[in-house]
């Protein structure tokens, strides 16, 4: 009798199938009645964005199911409403020192958004952020990337954020791609000989459709681990205590699929990392599930409730619109409509037209207004948010009032918004754009004309600021002409200007704010209104007072900027000059 061999799973092998079948197939109690299942609502959430009935698209009289969509225009209106861009994206320091190299920085940052469609990625992230309620953004080699949630896998469905969490990532790789990370990942050849498939999920369905090229599913998890397991794989030792320890881990596995089963066939990589790859965003507030609501969940019975309406209505008008007749003789047996020619007789008695009228149609009408309401109370999608004018009559201080109640929450929702995003320039992509500039690179950004006299006058006046000690007390007419004098020199020597703006970048400390509510705008206004002031006022303490006041707007720290104090005899000396030069002090 022949001995049976049995596979020996690896423990990382076995975790992956075992975390992959139980977010597939099983629920989580959340409370005392309702199951809930994270891949089951991402199922129907897919399937609610694609205008599929999720029983077919007939219905049991064989009848066509129309999709009356109510969703995707109050995601619209939520969106335009939000309003993020790259242009709300600007690089700033705290350091003094870095002014000048924030203005490289925010030029080459609006260079890398127009170059990598920045812009419509992040319109597309604040739609799937509306609709899906949640929206991660995986960091690259190069930047960053958004995860597709169809194939995105919270191993703990109630953790709060994906640092309580392992997530499993889903990939659909071809056989270019995996030939790529030879080098990097193990068992590259052998999973191209084995775990070839010619079948590729549609990602919202069950069913699978047929490819011509083979396809390869690798799956990447991202979460902590075993320290035992993770040593064994890599042949490291093992110490005692190991078996106690968990590490964060990125583990990457290639997979052979037998119907819906997921079979792990090779680890081709394993290793520790210093943190979760993962920025997250959700819509609205935690209630014990990592997945929050979003637009799709929250109209899923307002949709439901529209396509019941619409489809009672389409299939009665349709009835009723047919034409019945009804006679006493029973030789007649054709169809009227469609069997006799122009200029028949036709014969028979009592030969009479049945009415038909749709039962209900006023009643219907009704209940659809009233689920539209719903769904523009739930969706905060009113007429002043859609932009329809109001009805006339309606006080102006109402109109107000609603589109300032309106634009709460979409102020909040921004607001949340940019806090990840900010995150994701600040950590993951201004440090790229930062090691990509080399002198070069700073002379090819500055080098139109406009830009580069702006960069001179920053040079200029950070110049004499920090000679404010050197050069001593001195009129603006002194100080005007000494600027004149050194921007002449950097004229004349340029190479100067970029050996000092390259020195600059070492130890640049750049950190990212996001602009959502025009604060940027605001503060341009108040400088140039503490600009106009400041030139027509001539008392001496008032004007320092008013450009005090003006550094602070832009950020600069006046406490430790130099002062310098009048000594006696140059004060006197000061009094004796000419009446053209006495002019307010600048220092």
């Amino acid at each position: 009798m022949a001995q049976e061999i049995i596979e020996i799973k690896s423990p990382l092998a076995q975790l992956f199938e075992d975390e992959i079948r139980e977010h597939l197939d099983s629920s989580v109690q959340i409370g005392e009645e309702e199951d809930y299942s994270q891949a089951k609502l991402v199922r129907r959430i897919g399937l609610f964005e694609s205008h599929i009935y999720p029983t077919g698209q007939f219905d049991e009289q064989g009848d066509y199911k129309f999709w009356f969509d109510i969703i995707t225009s109050r995601i619209d209106d939520e969106v335009k409403n939000i309003d993020i861009d790259t242009k709300n994206v600007e690089p700033f320091s705290t350091r003094k020192e870095d002014a000048l190299p924030m203005i490289v920085l925010n030029l080459k940052l609006s260079e890398h958004a127009r170059d990598t469609g920045q812009s419509e990625e992040i319109n597309d992230a604040v739609e799937e952020g509306s609709g899906w309620g949640n929206v991660v953004w995986k960091r690259t080699k190069n930047g960053y990337e958004r995860v597709d949630l169809r194939n995105f896998y919270v191993i703990n469905t109630a953790a709060k954020t994906l640092k309580d969490s392992a997530a499993i990532e889903r990939h659909e790789f071809m056989q270019k791609d995996l030939r790529e990370k030879s080098g990097a990942w193990e068992y590259v050849d052998e999973v191209i000989k084995q775990c070839k498939s010619f079948t590729s999920s549609k990602g919202i369905e069950d069913t699978e459709k047929a490819t011509t090229t083979p396809r390869y599913e690798i799956y990447e998890r991202n979460g902590e681990v075993n320290l035992k397991d993770l040593k064994e794989y890599n042949g490291e030792t093992v110490l005692t205590g190991d078996e106690d320890k968990y590490v964060l881990a990125k583990i990457v596995g290639a997979a052979k699929k037998s119907g819906r089963s997921v079979k792990i066939k090779y680890i081709l990589f394993a290793g520790e990392i210093p943190e979760m790859p993962y920025e997250e965003y959700h819509r609205s507030r935690y209630k014990g599930k990592w997945m929050r609501e979003g637009l799709y969940q929250l109209l899923m019975d307002c949709q439901v409730r529209a396509n019941q309406i619409g489809n009672q209505i389409a299939k009665g008008l349709e009835w009723a619109s047919k034409a019945f007749f009804t006679s006493d003789d029973k030789l007649i047996v054709q169809n009227i409509l469609t069997e006799m020619n122009s200029g028949d007789f036709i014969q028979g008695r009592n030969l009479r037209q049945v009415e038909v009228r749709m039962q209900g149609l006023d009643q219907l009408i009704v209940d659809w207004n009233r689920n539209l309401q719903l769904a523009n109370d739930i969706a905060n999608s009113r007429e002043v948010v859609q932009g329809i004018t109001p009805p006339s009559g309606t006080p102006l201080g109402t109109t107000r009032l609603l589109n300032q109640n309106a634009n709460k929450l979409f102020d909040f929702i921004r607001e949340k918004f940019s806090i990840p995003l900010g995150r994701i320039f600040e950590k993951w992509v201004i440090p790229n754009l930062i090691k990509e500039l080399k002198s070069e690179e700073i002379l090819r950004l500055t080098g139109d004309a406009k830009m580069l006299e702006r960069f001179m006058n920053h040079v200029v006046s950070d110049w004499y600021v920090k000679n404010l000690v050197k050069i001593g007390p001195h009129s603006e007419e002194t100080a005007e002409l000494l600027k004149e004098k050194k921007m002449e020199e950097l004229k004349k020597r340029p190479q100067l200007l970029f050996k000092n703006i390259v020195e600059m970048w070492k130890g640049v400390k750049a950190r990212v704010q996001i602009d959502i509510s025009g604060e940027r705008l605001r503060q341009a206004e108040n400088l140039q209104t503490y600009a106009e002031f400041i030139a027509l006022e001539v008392d001496p303490l008032r004007r320092s007072a008013m450009i005090e006041e003006a550094m602070r707007l832009k950020g600069i720290d006046v406490a430790s900027l130099p002062k310098t104090e009048v000594q006696p005899v140059e004060a006197q000396a000061q009094q004796e000059l000419p009446q053209r030069s006495r002019q307010p002090v600048v220092a």
